[in-house]
C-alpha cells in the first residue's frame, strides 16, 4: 500500500509533468529560440534586486508575527531555507522547515513558530488578493478566471472570520473543555499547539497590527509583480504594465496546486495561460516563464544552501519533519 505522504509526492509529480506538456505542446523550437536571442541579459539583474527586496519584506512581515524578539537576520535566513526545501523536496515541507530553523535559532517552541508560519501565509493571501483588486484589469475575463476569483473571495472571507473567531477567548477554552473530556493520550499536547496557536492571534489580532502586516504583504507581492514586468521588458514583449501585478497574484495563488518541487510544470501552465490573457504569444510566454522561474529559482537555492550550511543542518534531517 502506498502511504499518503508518497502519494501527495506522485500526484505533485504527475500534475507538474502533465502541465508542462500543456505548456510546451504546439511549440515551435525555432520561435522560442528566436525569442530568448531577443533577451536582454543586462536588464536580469533588476528583476533578481526585487525578488530579493520581496524576501526581505517576507521576512520582516513574519518577524512581526512571531514576536519574541525575533530579528530579520533570523527570519531571513529561516524563510531562505525554506524556500531552498520547496525547491529541492517534495510535498510543500519548506514552510515547516523554515518553522524548524526559527525554533532552532531562538527559543521558541516548534509548535508555535508553525502556527506563525500559517499566519504569514495568510497575510500573503491577504496581500495577494489587493493585488488582484486593485490592478484588475477592466477588460472582460474569460468566465473561468471570474469564477476562481469568487471562489478566492468567498475562500478568504471564511479566513478571515476564522481569525478573528480563533482569537476570541471563549473559543480556546470550549476547545480545551472538549479535548479534557475526551482524555484522550494525545489530548494535552493539542491543547498545548492550540494554546500558542491562539495566544500568537491574540497578540497580533489588533487593527494596527493587522493593518500593517496587509500593507507589508502587498509590497512584498507588488515588489514579485515589477520583477515580473522587468523580465516581460528583458524580451521587448509589449504588455500594459498595470496588468502585469494581476497576472503575478493570479500566478502565485494558483502555485498552491500541488506540483513537482520549485512548482516545475505548473509555474510554466500557469504564466503561458495568464499572459496569453493579455495578447501575449505561447512562445513568448514559454520563454519569459522559464527565465523568470529562473530568476527567483537560483537565487533561492544559492543562498539557502549558504544558509543550510552555515547553520549546519543537513536536507535529510529536513526531509523528515513533520508539524
Amino acid at each position: 500500500m502506498v502511504k499518503k505522504g508518497n502519494s501527495l509526492k506522485i500526484l505533485g509529480f504527475l500534475v507538474s509533468a502533465f502541465l508542462f506538456y500543456l505548456a510546451v505542446r504546439d511549440l515551435k523550437l525555432e520561435l522560442i529560440s528566436a525569442t530568448l536571442k531577443r533577451l536582454d541579459i543586462r536588464l536580469l539583474l533588476i528583476p533578481v534586486f526585487f525578488i530579493m527586496v520581496s524576501c526581505a519584506i517576507s521576512a520582516i512581515k513574519w518577524s512581526r508575527i512571531v514576536g519574541y524578539g525575533v530579528r530579520f537576520k533570523d527570519a531571513f535566513v529561516s524563510l531562505l531555507i525554506g524556500l531552498f526545501v520547496n525547491n529541492v523536496l517534495p510535498a510543500r515541507i519548506g514552510e515547516i522547515a523554515r518553522a524548524y530553523v526559527l525554533s532552532k535559532k531562538k527559543p521558541i517552541s516548534f509548535s508555535y513558530s508553525v502556527s506563525t508560519v500559517f499566519l504569514d501565509r495568510f497575510f500573503d493571501m491577504v496581500g495577494l488578493l489587493l493585488l488582484t483588486f486593485l490592478f484588475f484589469p477592466r477588460a472582460g475575463l474569460p468566465p473561468k478566471i471570474s469564477r476562481v476569483l469568487i471562489v478566492f473571495v468567498g475562500f478568504m472571507l471564511i479566513c478571515v472570520a476564522l481569525l478573528v473567531s480563533a482569537s476570541r477567548e471563549n473559543f480556546l477554552t470550549r476547545i480545551v473543555e472538549k479535548l479534557t473530556r475526551k482524555g484522550k493520550p494525545y489530548s494535552e499536547n493539542v491543547i498545548k499547539r492550540i494554546s500558542e496557536i491562539h495566544r500568537n492571534l491574540k497578540r497580533i489580532n489588533s487593527p494596527s497590527n493587522l493593518l500593517y502586516l496587509s500593507v507589508l504583504s502587498f509590497f512584498q507581492w507588488l515588489s514579485m509583480s515589477f520583477s515580473l514586468y522587468m523580465v516581460i521588458r528583458s524580451f521587448d514583449v509589449p504588455i500594459n504594465p498595470f496588468h502585469v501585478p494581476f497576472v503575478c497574484a493570479m500566478l502565485n495563488m494558483g502555485i498552491t496546486f500541488p506540483s513537482s518541487p520549485g512548482y516545475v510544470g505548473l509555474y510554466q501552465f500557469l504564466l503561458v495561460y495568464l499572459l496569453s490573457l493579455f495578447g501575449v504569444p505561447k512562445h513568448e510566454g514559454f520563454s519569459i516563464s522559464i527565465i523568470y522561474h529562473a530568476a527567483w529559482y537560483v537565487p533561492y537555492n544559492v543562498f539557502g544552501l549558504i544558509f543550510v550550511a552555515s547553520e549546519q543542518l543537513k536536507l535529510k534531517e529536513l526531509s523528515t519533519l513533520k508539524p
